[in-house]
């Protein structure tokens, strides 16, 4: 298994229209060029959650949408549907920023509009989740206030170690940094308190190994994942920054691309959990 359970294309006739839309809205895009930079991953963050949590809710026990819409929201037409959703948000917003001359906001107003849908939804699925009781937002919230902390204190010795770094990569690093720590927390969380398993190859593999350590027994397994993504998010930052630097474009949606391989399952993992009993 090189893929995540569930993994599968979704009927023809979606698999068309989302293929469609993501040719239509990347060829607009490409043709009005807004601006790209660092600011630009900041405002792509709440998109990423806007796609894990569509995601989580059309998972057991949720399984929230009407069938006519669900193969959207699979493994992997919610990557899709969430592009085709961002990349039209994204056309409008530089129409209008072109039109009135004041397109260094295109990347300030696509993060404002995420960061509305975002709490909409995370508001919602938390008020849906609040009927089961207080106790539904316990692990949510130790995820979210874990993986902040884990993030902080991981950047601030990063800066320590290479300030440089960390000060050319000041909008860009936080975000792929707390994206995969927030990841990692949540994935510890699932497999060490609440019993979710796994439904990646790869943090399968790391915590199975994890679990034939000595130290299974006294912290679990999930430590050696969280470890790992940190490593891995900190490596990325390290050897990204003078390209990004050279070529801020591509380097910005390179680091957005790897920022949204943490954050989408980390806030996948999250909105379940509100849903999961405890």
């Amino acid at each position: 298994m090189v893929l995540p359970s569930g993994f599968a294309l979704p009927p023809l006739p979606y698999l068309v229209a989302l293929t469609a839309g993501t040719l239509l809205v990347t060829a607009l895009l490409v043709a009005f060029e807004p601006p790209i930079d660092q600011r630009t991953v900041v405002a792509l963050a709440p998109w990423m959650v806007i796609g894990g949590a569509l995601h989580a809710l059309n998972q057991p026990p949720i399984e929230l949408y009407d069938a006519a819409i669900r193969p959207l929201f699979g493994t992997p037409a919610v990557y899709f549907t969430t592009y085709v959703t961002l990349g039209t948000v994204w056309v409008v917003l530089s129409l209008f920023g072109v039109r009135r001359g004041h397109d260094e906001n295109v990347s300030r107003n696509l993060g404002l509009v995420g960061t509305g849908v975002m709490t909409v939804l995370l508001v919602l699925a938390a008020i849906t989740a609040l009927r089961s009781g207080l106790l539904s937002l316990v692990w949510p919230t130790v995820a979210v206030v874990g993986g902040l902390v884990v993030a902080g204190l991981t950047l601030l010795a990063a800066a320590l170690w290479r300030t440089p770094v960390i000060v050319r990569t000041r909008y860009a690093a936080p975000v792929v940094i707390f994206a995969h720590a927030l990841d990692g927390v949540s994935t510890a969380i699932g497999a060490d308190v609440i019993g979710i398993g796994e439904r990646s190859p790869l943090p399968r593999a790391i915590m199975e190994f994890a679990g034939t350590l000595p130290t299974a027994s006294i912290i679990g397994v999930g430590w050696l994942f969280v470890l790992v993504k940190l490593v891995v998010a900190v490596g990325v930052v390290f050897l990204m920054h003078e390209y990004l630097e050279d070529e801020p474009v591509e380097g910005s949606l390179l680091l957005a691309f790897v920022a949204a391989v943490g954050l989408g399952p980390a806030a996948n993992n999250v909105v379940l959990f509100l849903f999961i009993p405890t």
